[in-house]
């Protein structure tokens, strides 16, 4: 979710969820079986957003570029080493250089299909690395193996829209709240199969979907969960849990 980040000297100090105010925008309402529904008038924010202040000031950062202190590109590397020795600070020229004659030595050697290059799913890799930027332009003109991982911030719910209630690409696809009036409304039980939402939502939406799960046990819907564990969403809403 978004948030205020506050900045003094160059520094982030603090962190806080978006208030909304009376100036904006009205929240949505939901009516069901006689009961309102409507978010709090601040941002749901996710453990992840509200570390980013610590990943960006840790120790353990890297800021430039470094180099096994007993590897020689040019001679021996010593890879038995690798993951022992330590590693000290080289300049960025010397970082390209040495990327650079790797690259050639690669292509030369084995051809470009010994190269593989890959992207991220999130914005964190910066614009450079991304799967929209130039980073897949250059691979390609070089030629390399793609390899595309699994787009795991949209598939299965892409997927499932498509096959469970039809949505398609042509079509836009719907965001993934927008099933929730329907199942405020009309469902009278959920099943969760090998599924904790409430440990896995560190990315989007903060604690959004908890908040939900509140309503729906406030609806009376019922919620079995599926899991070999006792499973933290288990522990605040199941009716049932079969292991």
């Amino acid at each position: 979710g978004p948030v205020y980040v506050y900045v003094k000297n160059g520094r982030i100090t603090r962190m806080e969820p978006l208030q909304l105010g009376p100036d904006d925008a009205e929240s949505w309402v939901i009516e069901a079986r006689g009961k309102k529904f409507s978010p709090p008038r601040k941002a749901m924010v996710s453990p992840f957003t509200l570390a980013e202040r610590s990943r960006t000031y840790t120790s353990e950062r890297v800021l430039y570029p470094l180099k096994r202190v007993d590897f020689n590109p040019k001679g021996d590397r010593k890879a038995q080493n690798r993951g022992k020795s330590g590693y000290k600070r080289i300049s960025w020229d010397e970082a390209l250089d040495i990327l650079t004659d790797e690259l050639v030595r690669l292509y030369q050697t084995y051809g470009p299909g010994a190269v593989l290059s890959t992207t991220s799913s999130h914005h964190n890799w910066g614009n450079i690395g991304y799967r929209h930027s130039a980073f897949l332009r250059f691979m390609g003109i070089l030629g390399s193996t793609v390899s595309d991982h699994n787009p795991d911030s949209w598939e299965g719910w892409h997927w499932g829209g498509m096959h469970t209630w039809g949505f398609a690409w042509r079509l836009g696809i719907p965001e993934q709240y927008d099933l929730l009036e329907d199942a405020l409304k009309h469902t009278e039980m959920i099943v969760y199969w090998s599924s904790d939402p409430e440990s896995t939502t560190g990315i989007y939406a903060g604690q959004e979907s908890t908040m939900r799960r509140f309503w729906l046990k406030e609806l009376g819907v019922k919620m079995i969960f599926i899991d070999p564990y006792y499973n933290f969403t288990a522990i605040n809403f199941a009716d049932k849990w079969f292991a």
